[in-house]
């Protein structure tokens, strides 16, 4: 907890947080204060001739103006402390909601800078949980840790304003305040394992909509449609009933604890009429005093709750980050150097294991000219897209070198090469939005000049025929689209960025013929312009090739 207290303190720390401190001391001062001016209230209500208690308490406080200038003075009281409960709910919401950009942005920009082979291992399903859920719920945990800690000042200041006017009936509702915090310290504790319970079922969601709209094709074709609503359905019940079980156990609580502030309140009076000898008029003030401290209590043990509920989602996404930004990839001590390729290229006994087992790639040499076709081929993972990462820069081998016109590619260099890198893997991978948006990803810089251009390379021209050009939108991940349209958008955006080398994994193996000739016409049409890695098992591509190269079993076999 320690640390989820601390995470959130170095979050939100600043002038707002400065800010909302002073209003918190101040509303809760004003409380005591206006509580306190309850007694000369009663008092000159009294036309000035209280007794007992009353009359000691007077004189303490000496003489005091009209009963109309005292009624001002509560009203300006209970005014200023309105205005101050107004500034800090609009600072803690501003503090909140940086706190939540700030952990998106911070967790996002983690994750977009870790090594490929950390993303490769990561449940994506899960990141979404993490980014959209449990930030939110950090959110909140920052919300409830302010409201307690303003609720905190608050009863202290009420505690505060009955030790003046009665130190014994002070010290008894402290005593039954803190047994009853104390009682509920078990319903805390289970608060927080109900958050983490929460945050699992958060993420089993998260993964089975994203099963059921990537699958909804396969679905259909299966008839498989009441299998997965039944499977949505169970998911969202049982979070569901994990988030009933916190309503009902913090319902309960405050139920229980009103309840039994009644009883203190009803047990307290009664010894103070009988016991203690207190007049009627004094017992007016500290009534109202306990009155307002019980739901105030049952209010701190509430958000109490709700910090020990919502801190595992701190917890969780704090953990994101921290794992992303360990597995950050390495980076130059300069800016990224953008490379070429004039010559060729070499990669010198490379090996690369991503588990426990025969590696991926074990002891790969390879030479390549630059500006010439070279298809790799071989059985399904036999390291072909493997080696096609370490060559575009995409992951580090575990050893051996990379070499680049006779230079040695530093783990620093790679970021700089990949500018130079276009990959065009089998499933064509295009974002909601226009034609014109798809390609800008590459160069946002680029005038339709460019684009024109870019599209003609890759014998995509037909994008400029269509009514609305390159505003033409091509619809979630590019379905209004057929699937060598798709895959020449795709080429035409690499090429946008004008490659070394140009990677082609398995780029036409889900196309018909008629599309896999377009995509090899484009190849051929760039012979001579860059080097061009095809990885394929078979097709028109691999007849393109300068050079074919077999693999198998993650070595080089011919």
């Amino acid at each position: 907890m320690r640390a989820t207290l601390s995470d959130l303190i170095r979050l939100a720390r600043g002038p707002r947080l400065w800010a909302l401190g002073a209003l918190s001391v101040l509303g809760a001062a004003l409380e005591g204060a206006g509580f306190v001016m309850l007694v000369p209230l009663v008092d000159a209500t009294l036309g000035g001739r209280a007794t007992g208690q009353l009359a000691g308490a007077m004189e303490w406080l000496g003489p005091l103006p009209s009963l109309g200038t005292l009624l001002g003075i509560f009203v300006g009281l209970l005014a200023l402390r309105a205005c101050a409960e107004f500034l800090r709910k609009l600072i803690a919401f501003d503090i909140r909601m940086g706190i939540v950009d700030g952990l998106r942005h911070r967790a996002i920009a983690a994750l977009v800078a870790a090594d490929w082979r950390f993303l490769a291992r990561q449940r994506q399903s899960d990141n979404r949980a993490l980014l959209l859920t449990a930030v939110e719920r950090a959110g909140l945990a920052s919300a409830s840790l302010f409201s307690l800690v303003t609720t905190g000042l608050n009863l202290v200041a009420v505690a505060l304003a009955a030790l003046v006017i009665s130190p014994l009936f002070a010290l008894a509702g402290v005593l039954a305040g803190g047994l009853v915090l104390l009682l509920y310290r078990g319903l805390r504790r289970n608060a927080g394992k109900l958050g983490e319970a929460l945050t699992g079922r958060n993420k089993a969601v998260f993964g089975n909509l994203e099963k059921t709209l990537d699958g909804l094709r396969i679905i259909k074709s299966f008839g498989a449609e009441d299998r997965m609503v039944e499977e949505a359905r169970s998911g969202f019940t049982d979070m569901r009933k994990v988030q009933r079980r916190y309503i009902a156990q913090s319902s309960l609580a405050r139920l229980m604890l009103q309840i039994a502030g009644a009883i203190v309140l009803a047990a307290i009076v009664w010894f103070a009429v009988t016991r203690w000898s207190f007049d009627s008029a004094m017992l007016l003030p500290l009534i109202a005093i306990f009155a307002r401290a019980v739901p105030q209590l049952a209010g701190l043990q509430e958000q109490w709750q709700d910090w020990s509920h919502a801190a595992p989602a701190l917890h969780e996404v704090r953990a994101l980050i921290e794992t992303a930004e360990a597995a950050r990839e390495q980076q130059g001590a300069g800016p990224a150097q953008a490379h070429t390729l004039e010559q060729a290229f070499e990669v010198r006994n490379i090996t690369v294991q991503h588990r426990a087992g025969l590696p991926a790639v074990d002891r790969v040499s390879l030479e390549g000219a630059a500006n010439s076709i070279i298809a790799l081929t071989g059985p399904s993972g036999c390291g072909k897209s493997t080696l096609a990462d370490v060559l575009g820069g995409l992951i580090a081998p575990d050893s051996g070198e990379i070499l680049l016109d006779g230079k040695v590619m530093q783990p620093g260099d790679r970021h700089g090469w990949r500018s130079r890198v276009a990959y065009v893997q089998q499933e064509a991978v295009l974002f909601h939005g226009s034609v014109r948006d798809n390609l800008l990803w590459a160069d946002q810089d680029a005038d339709d000049a460019a684009l024109h251009a870019a599209l003609r390379r890759a014998h995509a021209a037909f994008v400029l025929d269509l009514p609305q050009g390159l505003d033409t939108p091509v619809g979630d991940s590019g379905r209004h689209l057929s699937g060598g349209e798709r895959q020449r958008i795709v080429l035409a955006r690499g090429l946008l960025r004008d490659p070394s080398l140009l990677i082609l994994d398995e780029a036409t193996s889900a196309l018909d013929a008629a599309a896999e000739r377009e995509v090899a016409d484009a190849i051929e049409a760039m012979r001579g312009s860059c080097t061009i890695l095809v990885i394929t098992h078979r097709g028109v591509l691999s007849e393109l090739a300068d050079r074919t190269v077999a693999m198998d079993a993650g070595r080089v076999v011919s």
